[in-house]
């Protein structure tokens, strides 16, 4: 069957298809009798618009691009849960695409060919970047905004962009102050990345400020850090902690990693929290089943947030008065502190 266009509706009306294609866009220069008219025999013939040829008249795209590290990491997970049902909202598609950027197996630069794409074919309106950075061939960000592609920050940031994202600082303190509180002294912080990742750079500036601050014991052993886990950088934390001594842990890399923490702890023979406290990040489902102490982060609610921009921005042309939005964390107290 054939798809029905603006002209056969003009023909319809006795009327030109820019006269239709003006009424199905809000145009004030068409009075209401002739919109209503239009809109009517849209509805009766079941026209639906090409968004592909409009957004071509228009150099647009009509898509919303995603970019994450990973599609299985749970921040990432945690944010495309509150940006898909956004998006079905809107009139936007929307386009996802994986860098495995924090990998020591390198992407030979993907996410640099994914960006220059993007850019290069006009692939999207608006790009949400998850937990990292543009990143490209010289003067990127500058040629993004040229071209009039919106670029929204979650849990990231650049000198241009919209941004949202989380306390992290403010995450750390209320971990290391309640397990102070609790009185423990000797304090351990698991963390990721600190020079790729902006949210653990974060927290562990939190967490040192912190421990400063509320008199724990700062001391080199205090931190475990690792790039990439292969799978045992939880098992050699704790080794680590327990080595020095140390009897509470701050698991910024997140709660999957204090569950993981608890069972080894078990393995051991230690009692959590007699013998060791944990106070997790981000309360994912699996931190209430497991009774874990944990620093609330309202990650899908910050996804649906970054499509309200990403929309805001392409349709108000956002390009100068950049947009930055903060959500903060909660302590929830169980069973693990």
């Amino acid at each position: 069957m054939k798809a029905i266009t603006i002209k056969d509706i003009g023909k319809k009306l006795d009327i030109s298809h820019t006269t239709v294609s003006r009424a199905i866009n809000g145009d004030t220069r068409i009075s209401k009798a002739t919109r209503d008219r239009v809109m009517q025999a849209v509805e009766e013939m079941h026209y639906s618009p090409n968004l592909a040829a409009r957004g071509l008249v228009r150099g647009k795209s009509n898509t919303i691009a995603v970019i994450t590290p990973s599609y299985f990491a749970n921040f990432s997970v945690d944010v495309m849960r509150g940006i898909e049902p956004e998006m079905i909202k809107t009139k936007y598609d929307i386009c996802y695409y994986t860098t495995s950027r924090y990998t020591t197996m390198g992407t030979q630069g993907m996410d640099e060919y994914i960006y220059e794409m993007i850019l290069n074919e006009k692939k999207a309106d608006a790009v949400i970047l998850i937990n990292g950075s543009l990143r490209g061939k010289k003067d990127i960000l500058k040629r993004y905004r040229e071209a009039g592609i919106h670029l929204v920050y979650v849990e990231g940031k650049d000198d241009w962009g919209h941004r949202v994202h989380y306390d992290n600082q403010r995450a750390a303190d209320m971990a290391v102050k309640h397990l102070v509180y609790s009185g423990r002294k000797k304090i351990g912080l698991l963390i990721g990345n600190i020079e790729w990742v902006e949210s653990m750079k974060e927290r562990h500036e939190g967490f040192k400020k912190a421990m400063q601050e509320y008199g724990g014991r700062l001391e080199k052993e205090s931190v475990f850090s690792f790039i990439e886990d292969f799978g045992d950088a939880v098992k050699n934390s704790l080794y680590h902690f327990i080595k020095n001594k140390i009897n509470a842990v701050y698991v910024g890399t997140g709660d999957e990693d204090a569950i993981k923490m608890i069972n080894e702890a078990k393995k051991l023979g230690l009692r959590v929290p007699e013998d060791i406290a944990i106070v997790g990040q981000d309360d994912i489902k699996m931190a209430a089943v497991a009774g874990l102490t944990t620093i609330r982060q309202p990650i899908t609610e910050m996804g649906q947030k970054a499509v309200e921009m990403a929309v805001s921005a392409i349709e108000q042309k956002e390009m100068k008065k950049m947009r930055d939005e903060t959500f903060y964390p909660e302590l929830i107290i169980r069973k693990t502190t």
